[in-house]
């Protein structure tokens, strides 16, 4: 038996109102990583590129973050 350990990260980028504009998930597993971006409402991406854009990389750092946890770095 194989075991397979993977941690999900979930979040959502959302106006000042609350309303969504994109959502992020990741997965961190023993065999790699996938990061993703979904756009919820385009014409408030496009309102509001510079915070998603932030919010993006914040999502990364935390993915990132998890990434070195599991590697013991």
């Amino acid at each position: 038996m194989k075991i397979a350990k993977s941690i999900a990260i979930n979040a959502t980028s959302l106006t000042e109102s609350g309303e969504q504009i994109a959502y992020f998930n990741a997965n961190v597993s023993d065999t790699g990583t996938t990061n993703n971006m979904n756009i919820q409402n385009q014409a408030l991406y496009d309102a509001n590129k510079a915070q998603v854009r932030k919010d993006n990389a914040d999502f990364d750092n935390a993915v990132y973050a998890v990434e070195d946890e599991q590697a013991g770095v």
